[in-house]
């Protein structure tokens, strides 16, 4: 069933870029092409959209993220974690919010305004907070509790850096 399922998103992808070129050309030109594909065919914008709405769509997913794992850091740290978490958690805490209040906002305004070297900082910002939250624990040689996330906006900041590299 999950292959049915998984085989059905694929043919969405691909029968969606095919009336988006544009989508189709930037996610090629990324370091995640089915990541880049799945998140900007999610969002109706894309559909009729330019390389700036492109970008702010990524900027939208990496925030979705990113308060997804402030979420999940404010349950563990409330869940009397063990002890050599405490210190990551906190640590991942502030990351997380110097992406929420400061690499994404200055994206966004970066966009808006038309100046994307500042965007392309917010992404390059976010990708090395999230991969520094992972590193919190235990230097990054094991899984964290938050690896799906971290990786996930890690990602995420990297196609949207490539994405903004393009209005550059």
């Amino acid at each position: 069933m999950k292959k049915l399922i998984s085989l059905m998103m694929f043919l969405a992808i691909v029968v969606g870029t095919k009336g988006n070129n544009l989508v189709e050309t930037t996610c090629k030109n990324t370091p995640n092409y089915q990541l880049c594909l799945k998140t900007l065919l999610s969002d109706k914008r894309s559909g009729t959209g330019d390389m700036t709405t492109l970008a702010l769509i990524m900027v939208d997913a990496i925030k979705s993220k990113a308060n997804e794992a402030a979420i999940v850091i404010s349950k563990l740290r409330r869940s009397n974690p063990p002890p050599a978490w405490k210190l990551p958690l906190k640590n991942c805490a502030f990351s997380y919010k110097v992406i929420l209040t400061a690499s994404m906002p200055e994206a966004i305004e970066a966009l808006t305004k038309g100046d994307p070297k500042f965007a392309e900082d917010g992404m390059v910002g976010s990708s090395g907070d999230a991969q520094e939250c992972e590193e919190y624990f235990n230097g990054g040689s094991k899984y964290s509790p938050l690896s799906k996330l971290n990786i996930a906006v890690h990602d995420l900041s990297d196609v949207g850096r490539a994405i903004v590299r393009n209005l550059l």
